[in-house]
Order: structure tokens, then sequence, then C-alpha cells
């Protein structure tokens, strides 16, 4: 995570969107006020659809429950395999 002022993205944009999609970094842009949580992040398409699936995966109690064993499942070698033809 970089964190950059306004001005000094608006004079190399360009590097830094390119940067956030190539490297799957976070740019942080704070406000010009004095409260610490407003702030706008930059984030590359990628790595928000990452987010969005992973909070799909552990929005019921079902999904966190599966995931659980399935990893359980997995650090114990307790896994199948699967030909897909």
């Amino acid at each position: 995570m970089k964190v950059i002022t306004l001005s000094t993205l608006r004079s190399k944009i360009k590097h830094y969107f390119d940067e956030v999609i190539n490297s799957s970094s976070i740019l942080v842009i704070p406000s010009s006020g004095k409260d610490d949580d407003e702030a706008i992040v930059i984030i590359s398409l990628r790595v928000y659809n990452l987010l969005q699936e992973t909070n799909y995966l552990l929005s019921t109690y079902a999904h966190r429950i599966r995931l659980m064993e399935s990893n359980s499942q997995s650090k114990s070698g307790d896994v199948n395999e699967v030909n897909i033809d």
C-alpha cells in the first residue's frame, strides 16, 4: 500500500495507474481534511473482483463452515483427484 497526495497523483497519474494494474498495489489518497478516515483507495479491477469473491464466500455461515472443512481436508491430505476430459 502506498499513500500519495492528490497533487502527486495528478502529476503522474498514468504512472500510478500502471503501477496499480501491473503490481496489484494499492494507492491511498488522503483527503485534505483532518479526518484520517477520509481517503480514496485505488485498486485494480482484478483485486476488486478478488475482494468481491471473498466477501461472497464469507457472506453466510454455511459458506464459512464449508470453506473451513475444505481447508482442513486439504491440510490433512484428504483430497480426491478429479479428471476433467
